[in-house]
C-alpha cells in the first residue's frame, strides 16, 4: 500500500477498503442510522448495487470526506 503522509494510514490499516455501514459507524463514533441518513442524502459517498438495501462505502471516500470538511478554529478575538 502506498504511503501517503495524511495521517490516515493507521485508520487504512485498521479498515478494510470497501465498508459496511457498521464499520462507518464505528469509524466515525456514529450510529448506524446516523450512517445511513447521511448516505442517503449524500454527505457520505456510497454505493449500493441495484435490488440490494445494503450501502457499501470506500475507506478512501470517507477518508476523503473527513479531509473535505475539516473544521478550523474560529479566530480569536484580541
Amino acid at each position: 500500500m502506498e504511503e501517503t503522509n495524511d495521517g490516515f494510514d493507521n485508520v487504512r490499516g485498521a479498515f478494510p477498503p470497501i465498508l459496511t455501514t457498521a464499520q462507518v459507524a464505528e469509524l466515525l463514533d456514529l450510529n448506524t442510522r446516523t450512517v445511513l441518513t447521511m448516505a442517503k442524502d449524500g454527505r457520505i459517498p456510497a454505493s449500493r448495487l441495484e435490488g440490494s438495501r445494503k450501502f457499501h462505502f470506500l475507506l478512501e471516500d470517507v477518508i476523503g470526506t473527513l479531509k473535505a470538511n475539516r473544521v478550523t478554529p474560529a479566530a480569536v478575538e484580541g
